[in-house]
């Protein structure tokens, strides 16, 4: 017997499993123990019309484990955190991805659920390098690079096979600095010079990504753009806190502010270039974040560039460009119009052109057959019964017939026979049977109403049988066989 696709599943799943083991060289897992990992993954799934609460009560969990984890950081073990972290993500992130597909992308329960357990499980992770002697995780460029790849690929699988919008922006985010880690990993470089350009990269990289996503997947395409966004605003923070860095050491000191106050032309041109541009594409797209990203990107970008320069306060060079550009644009669009034509709803209406009538036969049929074909004429020996007018021409008895009639029906070549009709007198409407008649319009001379009741069409005698045919009396003025009924037989008789 077949087997149904959900047998066959179950089957690859155990039969993965068991193989594994098997190549491992350990025993496979007993039927038993199998059917309780079944059952207990279904109990994680969460049903649909409960999904709402699950979530519901998943926030608070989290919130509840953060703050655990904050105040009992110093009478608790690693360990202890470690494992109850571990429970919980276990428990959230794996209701969130056992939730059931009703639509191509997860409802809102289900990405509640995913992000919680993105949460817990990066504070599982922090306190795992910790349970390996690593009390600083994110300062350790390793261990850095290590949860930030984890976090990652977690994100962007999410993203790929539940189809999470929300993750794309979390893996674009946490790639960025897992690049920034493993750089800093394998070059240790000096400065911020090497992180402003490697995010200048990865915003470009991730402007890429959503070009290439534009068309497939739309949402994802704009959470990408969101990532790039986020990336730029870290750059320009970097020369925030320079500047605010620079403006404490240089206490008293305006040759060491001016120091570290001023970005480069490159630096100002890509933060001006990328928050118009994420703008512009909020603007269009109408889409809320990049735009929100935009506005946070200029606003660094004024406190960047409106410091005064060396030669003191002047209009040279980011404001007159800036006032140049923006009046050149709205005079383009405010420019003189020529008037445009009528539209075609406010003219003359369009000339309707009747369409052809389709053709019923075919038109291989339709193109033999010539208009107005006249009837075939009809042949001179007709196989049927005499009209009616032969009857009543039909000499009387006693006398001799006819040569006509003396001759007998002629024997046509099938066999059959044929009866040549006698002449005489056309057949009239006056001579024709009653039942040939059309019924008589009833006169009404009222004129008809709307409530007037219909008048029933009088019943139609009934048709004549066909000429030659069984039903069909041999003479016209032949008597009826009148009904007789046959006498009982007597059971004496016998």
């Amino acid at each position: 017997m077949a087997e149904t696709s959900d047998q066959r599943g179950s089957g690859a799943t155990g039969g993965g499993a068991g193989g594994a083991s098997a190549g491992a060289g350990g025993p496979a897992l007993p039927p038993e123990l199998q059917a309780r990992v079944r059952e207990g993954i279904e109990l994680l799934r969460p049903h649909p019309h409960r999904g709402d609460l699950i979530a519901g009560g998943a926030v608070p969990l989290t919130v509840a484990l953060l703050l655990i984890n904050l105040r009992l950081d110093d009478s608790w073990g690693n360990g202890v955190f470690f494992v109850l972290n571990l429970l919980a993500c276990a428990i959230v992130l794996g209701m969130g991805v056992l939730a059931p597909m009703e639509e191509e992308t997860p409802r809102a329960y289900q990405l509640v659920l995913q992000l919680s357990g993105l949460v817990l499980l990066f504070v599982t992770l922090m306190r795992l390098a910790q349970v390996f002697g690593v009390q600083e995780p994110l300062g350790s460029a390793w261990t850095a690079f290590l949860i930030l790849a984890v976090m990652t690929a977690a994100a962007a699988w999410l993203a790929r096979e539940r189809r999470s919008e929300v993750c794309t922006l979390i893996a674009g985010i946490t790639g960025t600095f897992a690049l920034l880690a493993f750089v800093d990993l394998v070059f240790s470089p000096d400065g911020a010079g090497t992180t402003r350009w490697l995010l200048l990269f990865a915003a470009i990289l991730l402007l890429g990504g959503s070009l290439v996503l534009r068309d497939r997947h739309r949402r994802e395409s704009v959470y990408l753009i969101d990532a790039a966004g986020v990336a730029i605003l870290v750059l320009g923070i970097t020369f925030i806190g320079e500047l605010l860095f620079g403006a404490v050491l240089s206490f008293g000191s305006d040759e060491l502010l001016n120091r570290a106050a001023g970005p480069g032309v490159l630096w100002k041109v890509a933060l001006l270039a990328s928050g118009l541009g994420l703008v512009a594409f909020a603007g269009v797209d109408n889409e809320s974040g990049p735009g929100y990203l935009g506005a946070l990107i200029l606003l660094i970008f004024v406190l960047l560039v409106g410091a005064p320069g060396e030669g003191g306060p002047s209009l040279w060079f980011w404001p007159l460009v800036l006032l140049l550009i923006g009046a050149a644009m709205i005079a383009a669009g405010l420019r003189p119009r020529q008037p445009l034509p009528p539209e075609p709803a406010r003219g003359d209406p369009a000339p309707v052109v009747p369409a052809p009538v389709p053709s019923t036969s075919p038109p291989a049929v339709a193109a033999a057959i010539p208009p107005f074909a006249a009837a075939p004429p009809a042949p001179e020996r007709m196989r049927a019964r005499p009209p009616l007018s032969e009857a009543a021409s039909a000499p009387p008895a006693g006398t001799e017939p006819s040569p006509a009639a003396a001759a007998g029906p002629e024997s046509a070549d099938d066999g059959s026979e044929f009866i040549e009709p006698a002449a005489g007198p056309a057949q009239t409407e006056a001579d024709a049977p009653a039942w040939m008649e059309p019924p008589a319009a009833e006169e009404n001379d009222d004129p008809p109403t709307a409530d007037a009741p219909v008048p029933e069409e009088p019943p139609r005698p009934p048709e004549p049988p066909a000429r030659g045919s069984l039903w069909a009396r041999a003479d016209p003025g032949e008597e009826p066989t009148r009904p007789h009924r046959v006498p009982p037989r007597d059971s004496t008789d016998e």
